[in-house]
């Protein structure tokens, strides 16, 4: 994993080999912790702590899926 202080849920996804819908669905069940402020100047967005990216596991079916739907 990149040396970052935060992630967008774009980038999340990237990292844990993940749909962009499934991360915003552990983020809204309180399983990945994220937190709502800037991403850019402009925009706010979902940030997610580097460290709860880290801490974050992701089961073998929906590894399995991710990957089939890529």
């Amino acid at each position: 994993m990149k040396s970052k202080r935060h992630y967008t849920i774009t980038e999340a996804a990237r990292e844990l080999g993940l749909t962009r819908s499934a991360v915003h669905e552990a983020i809204k069940t309180g399983r990945l912790d994220a937190e709502w402020g800037k991403v850019v100047q402009v925009a706010e967005a979902w940030r997610i702590p580097a460290k709860a990216l880290r801490s974050f596991r992701v089961s073998s079916l929906h590894q399995w899926i991710a990957k089939k739907s890529l």
